[in-house]
Parts: C-alpha cells; structure tokens; sequence
C-alpha cells in the first residue's frame, strides 16, 4: 500500500508539472503571433536592416570606393540616424556582402543575426526550449532582427567571454574584438582587472588596438582625431531621445548636464558592484555588474542593445521562469524612439528589474523527483 500511494503522489506531481509547463508555454505561443506579424511588416514597408543598410553596408561599400566611412563632425549625416559611428572593424568584416544587392544583403544579414542570437544562448548551456521562444518574442529582439543590428554579435561576444573565462587568448579574443566593434563593452575589461585576468585583460586590449589602428591605417586615419568629436555631437542629437539613462532622467525633468553626470554615477555604481562581487568571489555576478554598466555608460541606448540582457538571464536563470518576461513589456515602448508618458522610463525599469533578479535574488533550489523516489525524502538542487 505504501508503494502504491507513493506512486500515485508521484504521478499527481508530473501531472501538476505538465500542467505548469502547458500554462508557462501557450502563452509564448500565442504571444509568437505578434513578433511574426510586426516582422512581416518590416518587409512589406522596406524597413527590414535598417542599420545594417543604411549605416554598415553603405561603409563597406565606401572602403571599397576607397573613400573614408566617417562623416564630418558638424555635417547632416549624424542627424540622419545612419552614420556610420563605430570603429573600423565592422564596415570591414561587412565588406563581402558590398557583392550583393542591398535586400539581398540585408536579408542574410537578419539571418546572421538571428543565429547569432540563438548561438548566443546556446554557448551559455540554455537548453530550457521555452527560454528560445521568449527570448524570440522580445521587443528588444524584434528590433536587433529589423535592423540587423551589431547588437547581436555584441551579446555572442559576451556570451563567448564567460563561456571561455578560465582561459587567456579566447577570453581575450573575445573581449578585444568586442571592444574594436562597439566600445559599448569596455567595462569587461574592468572585470577582468578586478578578478585578477591581468593576462586576459593586457592580450585583449592588445587585441583591440592591434586590430583597430591597422585597419583605421587603411583609411589614412581619417576619423580618428574626430572620432571623440563625432560621439559628442551624436551624444548631443541623440541621448535625450533615447531609452539610454541620460534619456530616462531627461523624460523625468532633470536637465542635460544632470541627466550625464547621473547616469555616469550610475554607471560607476555597477562598477563598484563588480568590484565587490569579484572580491566574494561571485563571478558571475561581478561579470553581470560589468556587462550593464555597459550599457549605462553609453549615452544612446535604442531598444535593440538591450538584447544584452539575454546573457545575464542565461548565467544566472537559464531554466525558464517569469523573468524571461519582463521584456515582453517593451512591446509598450515605441521600437524607433523614446515615446511618451511613462514609455521613456519603461526599457530603464525593465532593465533594472531583470539585474535586480540576477544581481540580488537566489534561485530557489528544484527538487529532482528521482532522486526523491530513490531517497524517500525531498532532496534540493544546485541551483
């Protein structure tokens, strides 16, 4: 008798477990519905590798005129939201696809990103189905695929750097050839200073510099005295208007000025964070701490880089669970712009939300119903 109720206890908890995952599961379903729909209308209004198009490709394919991708720092272009303002290493790598036409281009290019995304969480060891298909319904991701974005390759980048964080030269690899994309992943370097990677650190800023200079060498340097300049000016057109922090304390009334000086305290805060978390030894935390003051250094934050949240949520939670959603929330904000009312606070909120989760709060330990059965007694696994 005891057998027989002991099988029946067990058989109500898989059937309890199958009717939780159903419930986790339909919705992302039924959700699934409006990512395919909003894409399907990028490529009717021409919109689809927006940034790809109108800022890398049309680079490439001005080294390959053998003219110089970097506007004037007081010219038009920077106004235009397609000025090429990054370092030389992505027009060179995108080089290639100045062979085909621009839809066809920009079309592999959406592919590519979109196997970057997925291998993004595939090197972090996701294995959670339902945490593909959330992932796939963001907001953020909808507009990283739209505009065929760097923000992808960025999130593999970061991805790669914890997956190879006991070794040197990928680790730095890693790290460096992020940096020499978008110097929005300068602070890993921090993370790797701050837990003792000293030989990481040095190879992937060698990386970084070695890789750059030659490559802005081939355009004579033109860009590079300006290239300061140039972010200023961006920062200027852009920041106040969008979801980066100095965008969220403007929409709160703080004044230019104050909004920076906030936000860089911000920023700063995280990096005390990871310092602290280095010293406990918590690496994954301190690696976390890094990655988003990151993203709260950076002046200009459109919706797609938030796609960075995808490694943080896949260290610390890759099993599925309600923090997968919170980005379903940025459906609320304009994709393009900072909106209004509360849609220019909503991508800092979320944000926040999901690091708190990850920073702060302990996954509570599962019970491996086998190794109940076997046991007798409930026992707890490792998070």
């Amino acid at each position: 008798m005891f057998i027989v109720g002991m099988r029946e206890a067990s058989l109500q908890r898989n059937r309890r477990a199958r009717l939780v995952y159903a419930a986790s599961a339909a919705p992302l379903i039924l959700l699934a519905l409006v990512s395919v729909v909003t894409f399907v209308d990028g490529l009717d209004t021409g919109s689809i590798g927006f940034d790809f198009r109108g800022a890398y490709l049309r680079a490439a394919r001005e080294i390959v005129d053998g003219e110089s991708p970097y506007p004037p720092v007081d010219g038009f272009e920077l106004a235009s939201h397609s000025a090429y303002v990054y370092p030389p290493l992505l027009a060179f790598v995108i080089v290639p696809f100045t062979a085909l036409s621009n839809g066809v281009a920009a079309v592999l290019a959406v592919l590519l990103a979109a196997a970057l995304l997925v291998a993004t969480l595939v090197v972090l060891d996701v294995r959670d189905w339902r945490c593909y298909t959330a992932a796939a319904l963001w907001a953020p991701t909808t507009n990283a695929l739209h505009m065929a974005s760097s923000s992808a390759l960025l999130a593999l980048a970061a991805a790669l750097a914890w997956r190879y964080r006991a070794t040197v030269l990928p680790l730095a690899a890693a790290i460096g050839l992020g940096v020499a994309t978008k110097l929005i992943l300068w602070p890993l370097l921090v993370w790797t200073l701050v837990t003792g990677r000293l030989r990481p650190m040095a190879f992937a800023i060698a990386i970084a510099v070695g890789v750059t200079l030659p490559l802005w060498a081939v355009l004579g340097f033109d860009g590079l005295g300006r290239y300061p300049a140039m972010l200023r000016r961006l920062a200027d057109l852009e920041a106040e208007e969008s979801y980066s922090l100095v965008g969220a304390f403007t929409a709160l009334g703080v004044g230019g000025t104050g909004a920076r000086v906030l936000a860089i305290a911000v920023a700063a805060g995280l990096l005390v964070l990871c310092v602290v978390y280095a010293r406990r030894g918590d690496d994954a935390r301190a690696f976390i701490a890094a990655l988003s003051a990151g993203l709260a250094f950076s002046p200009i934050v459109w919706l797609h880089y938030l796609v960075l949240l995808l490694v943080p949520l896949a260290i610390v939670r890759p099993r599925f669970s309600a923090v997968w959603l919170l980005p379903l929330l940025l459906w609320l904000t304009p994709l393009n712009g900072n909106g209004d009312a509360i849609q220019p606070l909503l991508p800092t909120l979320v944000t926040a939300a999901v690091l708190v989760v990850v920073l702060f709060v302990r996954e509570q330990p599962r019970v491996d119903p086998a190794r109940e059965r076997v046991s007798g007694r409930p026992v707890a696994e490792s998070p």
